[in-house]
């Protein structure tokens, strides 16, 4: 089987930076003295994060813009990007065989470009990524596979011989109903869904090293 390109999610995929968005609602809601739900991640968890701010000024009646809770977010988040998150093990090796196997790859998120940008080029990983596809940026979500398909034509690359990496399971959904092939990541933030995530994808990994899978 020829692998010619790779969609990759970002946050929890190539990057461990789930912890930074597992409580970013709740922790925005904590900052204006309000008392978010128990459930409340759990109820975003698929958003982009314009529709989880018009989820949080709708639902918690928040005095600001859509765009001002947006900022407000991102800002809380830029310190992380900037300074701190890193690539899950074995992700750089990884990366680099890709791309001397010549594999094109891209990335498609429901973060926003400039802060998974400054993550990828602090840590040297930014010249794999011929494109970053922000479902914020584009009012996409992951519940469709409407993301994939922009980056499958930025790719140029046939269907059959690109593959989507993700961790979560609506995401993983959400490209097999596509016709994509998906490899599954583990993630800490995920592992709750491991067995419906091993159903669902092509292929499992346990870490980014086993990324040859997909050749099987």
């Amino acid at each position: 089987m020829s692998v010619d390109g790779i969609i990759f999610d970002f946050d929890g995929t190539l990057f461990d930076s789930m912890y930074v968005w597992y409580c970013a609602a709740s922790n925005y809601l904590i900052s204006l003295s309000k008392e978010p739900s128990k459930t409340l991640n759990q109820e975003v968890a698929a958003m982009n994060i314009r529709q989880a701010a018009e989820y949080l000024k709708t639902s918690y009646g928040i005095d600001r813009t859509v765009p001002e809770i947006i900022n407000d977010i991102n800002r809380m988040a830029q310190v992380e990007y900037t300074d701190k998150v890193q690539p899950k093990y074995g992700v750089i090796e990884a990366l680099e065989e890709m791309h001397r196997q010549g594999i094109k790859m891209c990335v498609a998120t429901t973060n926003v470009t400039f802060l998974v940008r400054a993550a990828a080029q602090r840590c040297g990983l930014d010249r794999y990524f011929s494109a970053y596809f922000s479902g914020t940026e584009l009012d996409i979500n992951k519940d469709t596979p409407r993301i994939y398909e922009l980056a499958l034509e930025h790719l140029g690359t046939k269907k059959e011989n690109t593959w989507v990496f993700e961790d979560s399971i609506f995401a993983v959904k959400s490209a097999k109903s596509g016709g994509f092939r998906v490899a599954a990541v583990y993630d800490e933030y995920s592992a709750e869904h491991i067995s419906e995530l091993e159903k669902t994808a092509d292929v499992y990994l346990n870490l980014m090293k086993e990324w040859k899978k997909i050749y099987d």
